[in-house]
C-alpha cells in the first residue's frame, strides 16, 4: 500500500518529462540552410536564434521573422508574439530575453517572400 501511494505521488512528475524539451526544426528540403539556437534557455539571459537561408532565398529578397512563446514553470504560456529578425552578413538573428521562472521558449520561423506569400517552419505548432 505504501509503494502504491508513493507511485501515485510520483506520477505527475513522470508525466511532465517532456516539458521544457528543446526541439529542432527540420530544414531538410526547405529554403533554410540552418537554424542555430541554444540547447538551454535561462531566465533573463538572451535567447538568440540564428537562421541561414539557402542561396536562392538569400538572393531573392526573402525576409525572416519569428513567433516566440515563453512558458513558465507553473504550466502557463504567454501568448505568442511575432517579431522581426535582423539580417547581418547573411545571417538572420532574433533575440528574446526569457521571462522569470520560465521552463522553455517555443518559436517558429516565418519566411516572407517578395510576392507576398509566407511560409512557416514548422508548418504548425512550435
Amino acid at each position: 500500500m505504501v509503494v502504491g501511494l508513493a507511485l501515485l505521488l510520483l506520477a505527475p512528475f513522470a508525466s511532465a518529462g517532456d516539458v521544457g524539451e528543446n526541439r529542432t526544426i527540420d530544414v531538410t528540403g526547405t529554403p533554410i540552410d540552418a537554424i542555430i539556437s541554444p540547447d538551454v534557455s535561462s531566465d533573463g539571459d538572451d535567447f538568440i536564434v540564428q537562421v541561414t537561408l539557402g542561396n536562392d532565398a538569400a538572393g531573392n529578397g526573402t525576409t525572416v521573422h519569428w513567433t516566440v512563446q515563453m512558458c513558465s514553470n507553473d504550466g502557463t504560456c504567454d501568448p505568442p508574439i511575432s517579431m522581426d529578425m535582423t539580417e547581418t552578413e547573411g545571417k538572420w538573428i532574433g533575440t528574446v530575453s526569457p521571462i522569470d521562472d520560465h521552463s522553455y521558449v517555443n518559436y517558429d520561423i516565418i519566411l516572407q517572400y517578395t510576392d507576398g506569400d509566407a511560409e512557416t517552419f514548422p508548418e504548425s505548432g512550435f
